[in-house]
């Protein structure tokens, strides 16, 4: 048999009630199989573990040495799987509760949406409350227990906090193509004369942004705001402003050559999405499959 090569359950289980039996009727009788697919189990799993398991002797069969080695152990494997599906039988059968979710707008749109079908097939009765906001405003609901966790990126200040890594991704300018920096990245210092299209100033996002541009020595001036990354893809389709964004915001409009994505000059400015509860508060199930759901689909992300 390979090294580390499972051994196949149903064949544990006619093996079992074979040896306890001795009767390949009596065993298909109690399995409700046929006695030609106890025989083919036992036969496939001679084959696996290597070594002969029953004498046969007429229509009555007897353990070899091989088979009274492998009987307590089968015997065990078996129980420990029916212990097991009694546990998760048991387990928050049908749990009830509510999850109280606090979040942006964009992980509202692009991440929540494929948790939320994947978690409504384990948890089918719990309720889910979304409230969005941008990042500070989000951080804030949690501090006051208004939700119980959050999706957003990794706020400054994380003292009080418990923050479940999600995904990175980095800002870059997002502009028609018909844009001169389409053509020909800029450089630092042009960025103070053009203007930008962003959802809202009291964002975390912003203040990266704003902090981005300083330590080069640049002010940005020009703003829009509008309070939705959709309208801020509009109107840098137009090519009335340059949006700042993730390209996972506007993928579908890069693929459809309405919009560029273009690199920041003089380096990469990366965002960290996280999970996060308050600090040393214990999460229920539901809460933890929320949780892991989200760190799932933000693989999927970074592997797009």
């Amino acid at each position: 048999m390979t090294m580390h090569q499972a051994l196949d359950t149903r064949q544990l289980r006619a093996f079992v009630s074979l040896a306890r039996s001795g009767s390949f009727t009596q065993a298909g009788r109690e399995l409700h199989l046929t006695q030609s697919a106890i025989s083919h189990a036992i036969k496939a799993l001679e084959t696996d573990v290597g070594c002969q398991l029953f004498h046969r002797q007429g229509k009555s069969v007897h353990l070899t040495h091989a088979g009274r080695e492998l009987l307590p152990n089968a015997e065990q494997i078996l129980q420990l799987m029916s212990q097991a599906r009694a546990t998760l039988g048991t387990l928050d059968q049908a749990p009830r509760g509510k999850l109280r979710i606090g979040c942006t707008t964009a992980a509202a749109q692009f991440i929540l949406p494929t948790v939320f079908r994947e978690f409504k097939e384990s948890f089918p009765l719990y309720e889910i409350k979304v409230i969005c906001g941008e990042t500070p405003d989000t951080i804030d609901r949690l501090m006051k227990g208004d939700v119980d966790l959050t999706v957003s990126l990794r706020p400054t200040d994380v003292s009080r906090l418990d923050c479940h890594p999600v995904f990175e991704d980095e800002l870059e300018f997002l502009v028609s193509p018909l844009h001169p920096w389409a053509s020909k990245p800029p450089k630092a210092k042009d960025a103070g004369n053009e203007t930008f299209i962003v959802a809202t100033r009291n964002s975390l996002n912003f203040t990266l942004i704003q902090e981005f541009f300083v330590k080069q020595g640049v002010r940005l001036n020009h703003f829009i705001e509008l309070g939705s990354s959709e309208a801020t893809k509009e109107l840098a389709k137009l090519g009335i402003g340059v949006a700042i964004a993730a390209r996972w915001i506007a993928r579908q409009e890069i693929e459809a050559g309405q919009l560029v994505a273009v690199p920041m000059p003089k380096g990469r400015l990366k965002r960290r999405w996280v999970t996060s509860t308050l600090k040393g508060r214990a999460l229920n199930l539901p809460e933890r499959t929320f949780v892991g759901l989200c760190e799932e689909v933000g693989r999927r992300m970074n592997d797009q």
